[in-house]
């Protein structure tokens, strides 16, 4: 009669069943997921380990093959390490047009993930092909999370570069604004006390998830903390200091815009010495002037340690700095888009709808340049030019 208190009825039995089966999948095909350390709680392992390596000359790319980036859900990366971008040779083919794409998680489509066939890049080309039937369209989708101008700078001259792009598009602005409230040690970024750069264990603790209540009653459990990440969704494409006071600023160092302008001007020049027509986009984002409170709670100001106005008046002067150094035909404004709760996840990734806006105003800003291109190709002739 005692054994019979211990004695699972079948449904109970089923759901026990069903949970070690659950455990023993994420355990063996997922990475390991460890909720201390994703909400900060404790310095571990970084968490982007788990898609990227080292890289000698951007900081790192992500790991060839199919990833889970922050476990939801899967993108591809090529055999170069370019993510959401379908496999091509280093070598151009003739009469084709090659597009590369700069930016951060919202142009790689990862932070809040879109499939890949979901990411502005994908778009953009395939609007491209509607409209040139005859012309022959490959992309390189060089973003990563995390990235900003430093990265994209370092990845085009390193690696992007031997692929031959016609055409260069930069998105942007929303992780250049880490570097506006550390410019007193620019010169240590993307490195440790040491001098080194790993993907190792963290020297300080970092966050990609907000913390909840109830993560220390469930971070024994794998599938419970897949779980909890997929709900919860990560604060950015790459994790961010935790804060030692919380407090959010009022105001930001301007040589930290100076630095900004510094790496597009980079930027432009490499591009004009690679025979690379650049085109710099101003990034849309979810953080305007007297954004209501219910949209306000979607962004994550933390990251930036900014406040609110401090990060619209932030953007404003990104956005002035490209209008000082990019005529207007090579600027691509999609702050039209800006604010709109309908398209933003939150405070700079958007949706499959979103990605689409963005990459029909990419479309049409570089349409005319790309007419020529096509038209150059169909001549069978180089699509080069160094016009600008």
């Amino acid at each position: 009669m005692e054994t019979s208190r211990f004695r699972l009825n079948p449904r109970r039995a089923r759901l026990v069943i069903l949970f070690s089966a659950s455990e023993v999948y994420f355990r063996v095909t997922r990475p390991s997921l460890d909720l201390d350390v994703l909400t900060g709680r404790k310095v571990g392992k970084s968490p982007m380990a788990i898609w990227a390596q080292v890289d000698a000359f951007c900081a790192y790319r992500a790991r060839p093959g199919e990833i889970r980036y922050w476990d939801q859900g899967q993108k591809t990366v090529n055999r170069h390490g370019f993510m959401s971008t379908p496999d091509l040779d280093v070598e151009k083919p003739q009469n084709t047009i090659r597009i590369a794409f700069l930016g951060g998680s919202s142009t790689a489509g990862t932070g809040r993930n879109l499939a890949d066939v979901e990411t502005g890049p994908f778009k953009v080309a395939e609007l491209l092909r509607e409209s040139h039937p005859g012309a022959r369209v490959e992309y390189i989708n060089a973003a990563l999370g995390g990235y900003s101008t430093f990265e994209s700078y370092g990845r085009l001259w390193s690696r992007v570069r031997f692929f031959e792009p016609d055409i260069a598009i930069v998105y942007h602005g929303w992780n250049d604004l880490g570097y506006f409230c550390r410019a007193d040690n620019l010169q240590d970024y993307r490195t440790r006390p040491d001098g080194s750069w790993s993907l190792g264990k963290m020297t300080s603790a970092e966050r990609v998830l907000e913390p909840w209540p109830i993560d220390p009653l469930i971070g024994w459990s794998a599938t419970l903390s897949a779980a909890r990440v997929r709900l919860a969704g990560p604060l950015n494409g790459e994790a961010s200091p935790v804060s030692e006071d919380g407090e959010l600023r009022t105001e930001w160092d301007p040589r930290g815009l100076e630095t900004f302008r510094t790496n597009l001007r980079l930027l432009r020049e490499s591009s004009r010495t690679l025979d690379i027509e650049l085109f710099v986009a101003k990034q849309a984002t979810m953080i305007v002037p007297d954004l209501p409170e219910q949209y306000r709670e979607r962004c994550n100001y933390g990251a930036n340690k900014l406040d609110h106005d401090a990060h619209v008046r932030a953007f404003d002067a990104l956005y002035r700095v490209i209008d000082d150094e990019f005529p207007e035909g090579r600027v691509i404004d999609v702050t039209p888009l800006s604010g709109d709760p309908d398209i933003f996840l939150d405070h700079i990734h958007v949706n499959s709808s979103g990605a689409s806006k963005i990459a029909a105003l990419v479309a049409d800003t570089i349409g005319p340049l790309f007419d020529e291109l096509a038209t150059r190709c169909q001549d069978d002739r180089s699509p080069r030019r160094a016009s600008f």
